[in-house]
């Protein structure tokens, strides 16, 4: 197999030839433009990683003939679809007729997108009934669905542009959805059904397009619509997909979801034929995008930098996941009757949680471009059960120089699993006929904490600490995404009928702070309805609170409170310190407008029970339309000012908090204008990511991105399992660097010392583990793209010297286990106490550097 690995003086110029030639002369190159490797590009940057090659374009094959149809906006009458089953034609519309109540869709739709052009006029919640879908088992609502997503002036992947400023949810009723070409998903939209009945999108024989519902249309040039590393801010829950009645040997999709951070799909069921030679696959995601930029500048295929998924339901199928990705976090998914469960296609890192596969014959395959060439750079598989399949994993790795097929089983329950892995040559480790467990296995680089040392083989797992585990289990504790499926609409407060306006210009905080008080004392859910709600002061999120947001609602903070960095005061803060208790909070946005220096954006400080944490939670600082740190106030380039100044830190879980929950929570300084038609850069100056001084923390599909000190730090802390894990620097510095920005050190809270810097580089860490014990963390991916928005730094395989540290660890840390550390960008990969134990030439992987095992 051609790769630029083996080959980089040719590589490169054919390359540019043959993208320069298909921007030319169409898409007659394609076909020779597949049989390369692909390349990607991170965020605004065009950024060639060859990183992936043509498996993702085999992937595709199946799908030529319809994958570059122009997404209908309009609506088009609703037509019944022939079929002889009329007991289930009767029996779809009398459920339509009786839809089951939900909260969601009988609350009042009271939502405001503050920043829209006509926030009077544009509609937040749109019920797909109202724009004339069925649901009736019997007409092809595809038309009224999409309708009902495009109205109002919104982003699809036509218009290759983002923007905050048309928020939506797509509401389906209980009912049976007839389509038959894709379900065009549109930024920033979350499509909801209801969970007391669950929906069903039902695709025809005669079925049209690259998924069900297709989260990154591919366009009649060829490429996807969206760079998929910027497509944020979306969701898919309650909703069953049922592709059955598509004959068995037709390739069909579920869902094709190239896609970014902040990003979500839950509580999804999909329905395929198991019949001999099916060619179904439930959820796609390759992220390959050709997109011709210039004669001069060759074509970049671009990767997702995901993601989270969790409580799936996959039956039948070729593939019941057909997946490639930087990163990814998947948990609960359940997978039967598949021929192969799990395909990767390629990754830099991905870890899966709580899998139940049953009756496929390979429960997951990592083995894809074979001996010397795997595309998959490390796996974590954890509290697992796999039954009735002939092998669980097949791989091609081998003792290596190289680190790809890194792999770690932990805690995996098997029966009737005759081959738990097998290698290219034949089983590496053998399951039974009847049931048995994998305590831990893996193979890869490891250091311990010295190395690298190949291994392939079993090892003592780390002994996990008791507070972090389900009652009763030796599996970690989890919890899902509240959606308070029982609650009638009378357990909610709307915090637009309490008196809050959220149209980003009056001042919320006296409205909301009494709504917090008294909802949490009545026991009620708060309910905030789509907006933006400006505060001026911090808001006291008590005890006993459930927070609940519409289709991303955001905090604001802005003014006068915010504009010292020597004193610091938090946005929201959750619990006083010495205070015990629970609260729930989810999809919610907070973010500060104009220079707030000072502002710790969410301080947690609740000694809290079990389940008490955030969800789909997100900080967003700068570069959205009114944050006023846009490209147009803060270009790249420009020498640092205090009006681009914009938190010192996103969050702080502080040593009086206990038994804090986060899952899928991205803490994101911005490093491009939402708004931009081009994705244009900008610098905005946050201070640090996710400081950790509290105990018992569970961090599951969590990201910190640009902050300027650091993205994490686990200062003093105790009992802390993460996973994945997922950073990047500021693309700005060194200019400036850690040392000489614009937040000064805190010694108070323990702020790493740059004054002077393993190899003089002083770059942000991506995660610093501090005098902390009994720290667990199932991958991590810690990612150094740019030297002053350059590239020229992270070229693979080497230099790789955008900075020389990335991970350290220090003083008395105990208990540190790292599974499936990834790497981009910097000399060495781990350092101790100002000693580097591991660099990235000793772990060349994928694109990024990989290490299986670390522990110390």
């Amino acid at each position: 197999m051609w790769s630029p690995v083996i080959f980089p003086t040719l590589y490169w110029p054919v390359r540019l030839l043959l993208t320069s030639a298909e921007c030319l002369f169409g898409k007659m190159f394609s076909s020779l433009i597949k049989l390369l490797p692909l390349m990607v590009g991170i965020n605004a940057q065009l950024l060639d990683i060859p990183a992936v090659d043509e498996l993702v374009s085999s992937a595709m094959l199946p799908f030529e003939q319809y994958a570059y149809n122009t997404p209908t906006e309009s609506t088009t009458p609703a037509v019944a679809v022939s079929t002889t089953a009329a007991k289930v034609q009767a029996a779809a519309v009398e459920a339509a007729a009786a839809d089951n109540a939900y909260w969601l869709a009988d609350i009042a739709h009271q939502g405001v997108a503050a920043f829209n052009s006509n926030p009077a006029g544009y509609k937040v919640f749109r019920n797909v009934k109202d724009y004339g879908a069925k649901g009736d088992g019997v007409t092809d609502d595809t038309a009224a669905i999409n309708a009902a997503i495009s109205a109002g002036g919104r982003f699809g992947p036509a218009s290759r542009q983002s923007s905050t400023t048309t928020p939506a949810i797509v509401y389906f009723p209980s009912g049976t959805y007839i389509i038959s070409t894709s379900i065009i998903d549109y930024y920033f939209t979350q499509l909801i059904g209801n969970a007391n009945a669950i929906p069903v999108l039902k695709a025809t024989a005669g079925f049209v397009g690259l998924g069900l519902i297709d989260g990154d249309q591919y366009q009649n040039d060829g490429n996807q619509g969206w760079t998929s590393t910027n497509v944020f801010f979306r969701q898919i829950r309650n909703l069953k997909l049922d592709l059955t009645a598509i004959p068995a040997g037709t390739a069909a999709t579920g869902i094709h979801w190239p896609t970014g951070q902040a990003s979500s799909i839950q509580n999804v069921q999909i329905a395929m034929s198991a019949a001999s030679g099916t060619q179904h696959q439930g959820i796609f995601i390759e992220n390959g995008m050709l997109h011709c930029v210039s004669l001069l500048e060759h074509s970049n295929v671009v990767i997702g930098s995901g993601g989270w998924m969790s409580d799936v339901t996959i039956t039948g199928g070729l593939y019941g996941a057909n997946v490639g990705n930087q990163q990814f976090t998947m948990r609960n998914l359940v997978i039967s009757n598949a021929v192969t469960a799990i395909s990767q296609i390629w990754d830099w890192g991905w870890t899966y949680q709580g899998l139940v596969i049953t009756n496929c014959q390979t429960a997951l395959s990592i083995s894809n471009g074979g001996v010397g060439n795997q595309l998959v750079g490390s796996v974590n598989v954890l509290d697992s059960t796999i039954q009735n399949c002939p092998t669980f994993v097949t791989t091609a790795w081998q003792s290596s120089t190289y680190s790809t097929g890194s792999l770690i089983l932990e805690n995996i329950a098997l029966n009737n699993v005759p081959v738990a892995v097998k290698g290219a040559s034949g089983t590496v480790l053998a399951g039974s006929a009847g049931s048995s467990t994998i305590s831990a296995w893996g193979q890869g680089h490891k250091y311990t904490p010295n190395g690298p040392a190949n291994f392939q083989g079993s090892f003592t797992p780390p002994t996990r600490p008791s507070a972090l585990l389900a009652s009763g289990s030796t599996r970690y504790y989890t919890k899902s995404k509240p959606q308070y499926a029982a609650s009638p609409v009378a357990s909610f407060v709307s915090i637009r009928s309490a008196g809050a306006r959220g149209d980003g210009s009056t001042d919320d905080t006296n409205t909301i702070q009494s709504a917090l008080t008294s909802a949490a004392a009545a026991n009620k859910i708060l309910f905030f309805d789509q907006g933006t709600y400006k505060i001026t002061r911090t808001l006291y999120v008590p005890p006993g609170s459930r927070i609940v947001g519409e289709a991303y609602s955001v905090i604001m903070a802005t003014g006068g409170t915010w504009s010292n960095i020597n004193n610091p005061v938090p946005v929201i803060q959750i619990g006083q310190p010495g205070q015990s208790g629970s609260i729930e909070w989810s999809d919610m946005i907070v973010s500060t407008a104009g220079s707030t220096p000072g502002a710790i954006l969410i301080q947690w400080n609740l000694a809290a029970t079990v389940g008490s944490g955030m969800w789909d939670v997100h900080t967003r600082i700068g570069g959205f339309q009114g944050s006023q740190q846009q490209v147009a106030q803060c270009p790249t380039g420009a020498a640092v000012s205090a009006a681009c100044q914009v938190a010192y830190m996103s969050m702080h879980i502080t040593s009086a908090a206990s038994n804090v929950y986060l899952e899928n929570v991205w803490l994101w300084t911005a490093d491009h204008d939402l708004e931009s038609p081009t994705d244009a850069r900008i610098s905005v100056y946050s201070g640090r990511g996710l400081l950790v001084e509290g105990k018992n923390v569970w961090l599951y599909g969590t990201g910190s991105e640009h902050h300027s000190l650091y993205q994490y730090q686990f200062s003093s802390a105790s009992s802390i399992v993460a996973g994945f894990v997922q950073t990047e620097t500021p693309y700005y510095q060194p200019n400036p660097n850690a040392a000489n920005g614009p937040y000064p050190r805190n010694s108070t809270l323990n702020d790493p010392d740059y004054s002077s810097c393993l190899g003089g580089n002083c770059n942000s860490l991506g995660l610093r583990v501090l005098n902390s014990k009994n720290v667990i963390i199932y991958g991590a991916g810690l990612y150094s793209f740019f030297n002053n928005y350059s590239t020229t730094c992270s070229t693979f395989p080497l230099p790789e010297n955008c900075q020389s540290m990335i991970f350290s660890v220090e003083g008395s840390t105990s208990g540190l286990v790292v599974y499936g550390l990834n790497t981009v960008g910097t000399t060495y990969m781990i350092v101790k106490d100002g000693v580097a134990l591991a660099q990235v030439s000793d772990n060349l992987a994928t694109y990024a550097a990989t290490i299986a095992y670390f522990t110390l």
